[in-house]
């Protein structure tokens, strides 16, 4: 659980730098949607450290949770698609596909 850990800090931080020098580069509609990314590994980390910290949660706890975000991100992605809302369309992608980068390193992780 220590690289899972590990692996989220430096998303996170990785996330940081990025959004900086976007913004740095007048590139404010990227430097947004790396905020959105960065956001989604945030929270799940804080998640994770909850959870892990409340006795008898455990791993499963956290699996449920991560299912649970894909559901309700997935249902406002479709929304967003339903709507030709092209910027929440582009927003729930991104909060998929980050969250998909989360648990294919948590499930990693628990093995």
């Amino acid at each position: 659980m220590d690289a899972f850990i590990r692996y989220m800090t430096d998303q996170i931080e990785a996330g940081k730098a990025e959004i900086a020098r976007l913004e740095n580069d007048g590139c404010q509609d990227d430097a947004d949607f790396a905020k959105v990314r960065t956001n989604i590994y945030e929270v799940c980390n804080t998640v994770t450290d909850a959870l892990i910290r409340r006795p008898g949660a455990g791993t499963e706890a956290i699996r449920v949770q991560f299912e649970r975000f894909h559901t309700t991100w997935g249902a406002a992605l479709d929304s967003a698609r339903e709507h030709n809302d092209t910027r929440n369309i582009v927003i729930g992608e991104i909060k998929l596909q980050a969250l998909e980068d989360v648990t294919a390193h948590f499930a990693e992780a628990v093995k």
